[in-house]
């Protein structure tokens, strides 16, 4: 699994390969200074430095640690560059195709880095502001705490809800009686919000009191009897817990709305003609092509 990783992170690295600078780095000294030479490529210690600032930190440890065999990732992806070219590849039409949208997605992602990602800027007062509106989005549900006695039968239920009633101990008889996982804890489902578990079965828990038991209630699952255990009101979170919530929430928000200026700008900006027909044309001749799978 280690080598798979490296292999994937030097696909990043790789780039230094493909546009290394083969003349007069031999004769420098520092970040000038080759690291390797593969055929008339070569690899300096500024191309290492530059690349490597880029890897998230945890794979800049892991680079450290396994430097030589990173190297040697690297030299093979350069050779089998080289051999690519010499295979004339890079002139094949379909991998010009590729190449050429990769170029495009590239180009397009450091637009909307430069244009729309590093211009978004999210303060403490927007927070504030956000979550002083939006209080409601961040409060705790009410939940509940119950447990339960379930059987196949409303006979059977019946008959335990007269024991109950009778002074028999919930948690005893549900040992003893439930066909449930539950039965094991003497019933016990735990703590749930509201809408979790089935309506017929959160109905008759809304009408209970802590301590409070009710009588058979059906479901698809059989009969249940259901002891209210604890119940908490609902509560607010404080600003503290959803912050990073919140400012991811503006942010992507604002990413959206800068994003759609830039395009707004540009399309008001740039003529533009479509011909619908020519284009259902294009998509059905198309699906017509497309291999089936």
């Amino acid at each position: 699994m280690k080598n798979i990783k490296i292999s994937c992170y030097v696909a990043v690295f790789c780039v230094a390969a493909l546009v290394l600078v083969s003349a007069g780095c031999g004769k420098g000294s520092g970040r000038d200074r080759i690291i390797a030479s593969i055929g008339s490529m070569k690899i300096t210690i500024s191309d290492i430095v530059e690349r490597i600032k880029n890897l998230p930190v945890k794979y800049q440890e892991f680079v450290k640690k396994r430097k030589e065999e990173f190297l040697d990732e690297l030299i093979n992806d350069t050779l089998l560059y080289q051999e690519a070219l010499r295979k004339g590849l890079h002139k094949n039409r379909e991998v010009q195709n590729i190449l050429d949208e990769a170029k495009k997605k590239i180009l397009i992602a450091r637009l909307l880095k430069d244009e729309v990602d590093d211009t978004i800027e999210i303060n403490e007062e927007d927070i504030e502001l956000y979550y002083d509106g939006n209080k409601e989005k961040y409060m705790r549900p009410e939940i509940m705490r119950v447990s339960h006695i379930l059987v196949p039968t409303k006979e059977e239920a019946d008959r335990i809800a007269s024991e109950l009633a009778k002074g028999a101990v919930f948690e005893d008889l549900a040992r003893a009686k439930s066909v449930d996982p539950t039965a094991q804890r003497g019933g016990d489902v735990g703590y749930f919000p509201k809408g979790q578990l089935m309506p017929e079965f959160e109905a008759a828990c809304e009408n209970l009191e802590i301590g409070g038991v009710s009588g058979p209630v059906k479901t698809t699952l059989g009969y249940h009897i259901i002891k209210l255990t604890d119940r908490r009101a609902p509560e607010e979170r404080p600003l503290e817990q959803v912050r990073d919530s919140i400012k991811s929430e503006l942010r992507t928000a604002e990413r959206q709305k800068k994003f759609n200026d830039l395009v707004g700008k540009l399309r008001k900006n740039t003529p533009i003609k479509v011909n619908k027909e020519a284009l259902s044309k294009a998509i059905e001749d198309g699906s017509k092509a497309a291999p089936e799978k």
